[in-house]
């Protein structure tokens, strides 16, 4: 193999991505569209709360109709002209804006007179009603119902020693490092994290994968490859491409990890600053509990616990083992997309090739996200080492602290393979490549490999 030749396709592999104002745009502008979306998301959701929809109460039992309070999403009413016999009706004729303008009944919700036993109510609607009004009417009628019990026992006071009795207890989970210190944790924080590196992976393997595809049929059906093979042998050319795309994509990487490491020195400072607004106060009291209490008392409020938890992450580690397995996992379905794309004529065939491949990213992902309740379990260990599903599970379980050996395995598994599949799809993509108005099977690919 030319090493020469080899650096001249991946130079122009790559320089023809990146040198595009597409890449360039979409590189910068991708983390703000990320962090705008998530307040577009927030906005709609609170958009879309309904205003105060009217909902109509029949007490069957005259007791708890008064205990289903006003929220902002709903307005209970008692009609007296509404009863069960009736109510079908009312609901069906009312007009859209009755003589005082208000908009008609969005539900009715019935209390029978044996609520206190059977402890169960019914909501009707001409349409299914939304969750949360089911789950206001439980929320209130539950706890009136809880009061009325207890104040039955005819016991002084008994309500209010009840409620001074409950408590609630706050759970902070820290870690120790090697060093002995503590530093606050965050599971939800962990399993972020973890679900937000295994779908950059899935996103990258998927889209750069599909990237070399069309790249490799875009070359075969206008007849470039011919003058390229030409003057460099068909493996310099798949393995050209296949590096060319990888450092695409670790370029972006990089871009995206500066943008972090100024995001979490922008929060590092606000942690800072929250910390000393929070007074002199904690920090006398800091002094006077003993050294411990200082691992203990944090900047104010959980903002403050949250960002100590977001510092206290091994981002050097996470980030090193994202593109350690990026790498792999990339040059295992590169290798795999090239070889496909040489076997058609163009993309609309590809299909029949790219749907199984498809299909193990997608459930790799959905084996990460089964992963987060239990890291640790069978399924996470054993598809952390399968190479087809680790570079997407290993990335959910790492926040988690893997043990080393685990790594090492997956890792060793995974660039093997990668070369095995790379070696196998040059066999492919030698034969492929130069074949014209032949559409490829499964059986064919397994004769060429041969």
């Amino acid at each position: 193999m030319n090493k020469t030749r080899l650096w001249l396709v991946l130079r122009r592999e790559y320089l023809s991505i990146v040198a595009k104002k597409s890449f360039i745009v979409t590189t910068i502008l991708v983390p703000f569209l990320i962090v705008s979306l998530g307040f577009a998301m927030g906005l709609m959701m609170v958009l879309n709360e309904a205003e105060g929809d009217r909902v109509a109460v029949i007490d069957q039992s005259g007791r708890y109709a008064s205990a289903l309070e006003n929220t902002s999403e709903y307005v209970f009413e008692s009609p007296a002209d509404y009863t069960v016999a009736n109510m079908r009706d009312k609901f069906e004729s009312q007009e859209d804006d009755d003589e005082e303008g208000n908009a008609p009944y969005y539900a009715i919700v019935v209390i029978p007179a044996s609520v206190d036993s059977i402890l169960q109510v019914s909501v009707y609607s001409s349409s299914p009603t939304r969750s949360s009004l089911r789950e206001e009417v439980e929320s209130q009628l539950s706890k009136a119902i809880t009061d009325a019990r207890v104040a039955s026992y005819g016991i002084p006071e008994l309500d209010r020693i009840i409620k001074e009795s409950q408590a609630e207890v706050v759970v902070r989970t820290n870690t120790w490092n090697a060093d002995g210190e503590t530093s606050v944790t965050s599971d939800d924080l962990m399993s972020v994290i973890g679900m937000a590196l295994a779908f950059l992976t899935y996103m990258f393997v998927l889209t750069y994968g599909a990237m070399i595809m069309s790249s490799v049929v875009e070359d075969k059906v206008n007849r470039i490859v011919e003058v390229i093979v030409s003057s460099c042998k068909p493996i310099e050319l798949m393995l050209g491409k296949i590096m060319g795309v990888a450092l695409v994509g670790l370029t972006q990487v990089a871009i995206w990890a500066v943008l972090l490491g100024v995001g979490l020195l922008i929060l590092s400072g606000i942690g800072v600053a929250g910390a000393v607004a929070a007074g002199s106060g904690a920090a006398l009291d800091a002094a006077s509990m003993g050294p411990d209490a200082a691992a203990v008392i944090t900047a104010d409020g959980e903002f403050g616990e949250m960002i100590q938890a977001i510092l206290g992450v091994n981002w050097l580690l996470l980030l090193g083992m994202f593109i350690v397995y990026f790498i792999g996992g990339y040059l295992l379905y590169a290798s795999l997309f090239a070889a496909f794309g040489s076997a058609v004529d163009q993309q609309s065939d590809a299909n029949q090739f790219m749907t199984p491949l498809m299909m193990i990213i997608v459930f790799s992902l959905f084996i990460g996200q089964s992963c987060m309740q239990n890291p640790d379990g069978t399924l996470g260990v054993v598809c952390s080492i399968i190479p087809f599903t680790s570079p997407i599970v290993m990335m959910v379980r790492l926040p988690y602290e893997v043990p080393v050996w685990e790594m090492l395995t997956s890792v060793a598994i995974l660039y093997g393979t990668a070369a095995f599949f790379t070696w196998l799809s040059a066999r492919i993509y030698r034969r492929g490549i130069l074949m014209y108005g032949h559409k490829s099977t499964f059986a064919d690919l397994w004769r060429w490999v041969k």
